[in-house]
């Protein structure tokens, strides 16, 4: 019987205490560890088409090292990199995989004595212990995340809570039940900031870590968080933006977990699932760079700072006056390799950036025969990617994007991407009507 079948490998990644927490500043270390750190793989085999699904309890990993990563997966098991999505969950309270200017250095001692070799033995232990599944969805809301680009009384954009800005209230739970009717996995999908412990000392999965065990509690199967589009979306909590501390997280995780497993307990229909894959590039049309006496100017401003966006900025200005010294050639498009899973009427899509909501809503409104699940954070790191209605507020997240290097991003490339991801998705589509005549 051609039955979709299911291997799933966890590992513990949680680092040794004492070292950096990845999301605020350079110099910020942890003091304990409030819950472990996780790696959870999910291998997906129907036929001649195999797929990874990976979750990573860590802030971001940068696109360098995902593309690394992939390849050694690649190397070492013979899965395709183009089938494989590695995401990282987006905790603040973990090791600093990201490597961005301002942020930090990646942490490579922690990265080859834990990270590499427990994301092999998780895709191991999946790839070596499979068994066919039925697959069953199940969808409904949460107000576990608030749109957080507050407007102040100046019309400064901070980051707080915004009640009118665009927000997907939906959370999606895949469960996956054996021959016997048993749940073994569950996937949960939704999009919001795991920062709800803000600037803690704990390492900690946040909010999500609560979720993810109450209904592995409850259902008895392994389950995993998948991130989607949060780039402006925070955790809600009950005071606000002003003092985020662990227990404020926690608390919040409890409402994600009756969230969840309100969603896990509507899944009454379990049924096989076809599986197929497609990566294919998405272009992302960028802007001229700015002329070499603006980018002087710009970085005199900002050449002192070291930590976060004004860090950031200088590395933008500094990269913009070095091109001009440079035989650097300005293009048109910035190009990423996209990667799509289907597992039934469910399409899960890769982003390497962290997603406004409403790009992951127009996606989703636009196709008919399946529910688009994006993925921010997924096979990369490449900064916020922000809507155009937006630009004119500016704020920290438009401020990375339209600065992130040489070369900004064209105002209105949030319409370039939600194109380019749709006609991916019918390409998808339309191979698998091929594959099924």
């Amino acid at each position: 019987m051609n039955q979709l079948q299911l291997g799933i490998g966890r590992e513990i990644i949680t680092p040794a205490v004492g070292g950096t927490l990845c999301g605020y500043e350079p110099d910020h270390h942890s003091e304990s560890v409030a819950d472990n750190l996780t790696v959870t793989a999910f291998f997906f085999q129907k036929g001649n088409i195999n797929a990874l699904m990976i979750s990573a309890t860590v802030c971001e990993i940068q696109t360098a090292l995902c593309n690394r990563l992939l390849a050694g997966l690649e190397t070492e098991f013979g899965i395709p990199k183009s089938n494989i999505i590695l995401c990282a969950t987006h905790t603040h309270s973990g090791p600093n995989l990201m490597g961005e200017y301002g942020w930090g250095e990646i942490d490579m001692e922690y990265c080859e004595s834990i990270f590499i070799p427990r994301l092999h033995a998780a895709v191991r232990t999946a790839i070596g212990h499979t068994q066919p599944v039925r697959m069953g969805v199940g969808v409904g809301e949460s107000l576990v995340g608030i749109n957080r680009r507050e407007i102040k009384k100046d019309g400064s954009i901070a980051l707080g809570q915004n009640p009118w800005g665009a927000f997907d209230p939906k959370m999606t739970v895949l469960s996956f039940a054996d021959e016997d009717d048993k749940c073994v996995a569950n996937i949960i999908h939704y999009g919001a900031h795991c920062t709800g412990a803000g600037k803690n000392t704990e390492i900690t999965r946040d909010w999500a870590g609560v979720m993810i065990d109450r209904l592995e509690e409850i259902s008895g199967g392994i389950t995993a968080f998948l991130n989607g589009p949060e780039g402006d979306v925070g955790p809600r909590l009950t005071n606000g933006w002003t003092t985020a501390n662990l227990q404020l997280a926690l608390e919040l995780g409890g409402v994600a977990a009756q969230d969840a497993v309100k969603i896990y307990h509507t899944v009454h229909s379990y049924c096989d699932a076809e599986l197929s894959v497609l990566c294919a590039p998405v272009a992302v049309p960028l802007e001229k760079r700015i002329p070499l006496e603006e980018a002087q100017k710009e970085y005199e401003k900002y050449k002192a700072n070291t930590v976060n966006i004004g860090a950031a900025m200088n590395e933008h200005y500094r990269q913009v006056i070095n091109s001009y010294e440079s035989n650097y050639k300005e293009v048109p498009y910035r190009t990423f390799p996209q990667s799509l899973i289907r597992l039934g009427e469910v399409t899960f899509v890769s982003f390497p950036y962290e997603l406004f909501s409403e790009i992951g809503l127009r996606i989703a409104r636009e196709v008919k025969n399946s529910r688009v699940l994006s993925l921010s954070n997924a096979n990369g790191a490449d900064g916020y990617f922000v809507t155009e209605d937006q630009i004119c507020r500016g704020g920290y997240e438009v401020g990375m994007f339209l600065n992130g290097d040489v070369q900004g991003y064209r105002a209105d490339s949030d319409t370039q991407l939600v194109l380019e991801t749709l006609k991916n998705i019918q390409k998808l589509n339309e191979e698998r009507k091929e594959r099924n005549v």
